[in-house]
């Protein structure tokens, strides 16, 4: 396994400094685990300075979900 260093082009896709793709999954997945992460502390943040509004959206998708998943 190549372990060549990775940057990303103007496409935003992720190359190998050979100039090809990536030889690895580990390699692909970095653009997405980059945009969850990021996400993930957008919520964090909102969760942090709006806790009653949070709570609402929670209860509320978990409330819709329920009622149109459920198992019987």
């Amino acid at each position: 396994m190549s372990t060549s260093s990775t940057s990303p082009s103007s496409s935003g896709r992720y190359y190998t400094s050979q100039g090809g793709f990536p030889s690895s999954m580990h390699e692909a997945d970095r653009p997405l685990q980059a945009y969850l992460e990021h996400a993930m502390e957008g919520i964090e943040e909102y969760a942090r300075n709006e806790p009653w509004a949070f709570a609402a959206w929670v209860f509320g998708i978990g409330f819709v979900l329920g009622w149109k998943l459920k198992p019987w």
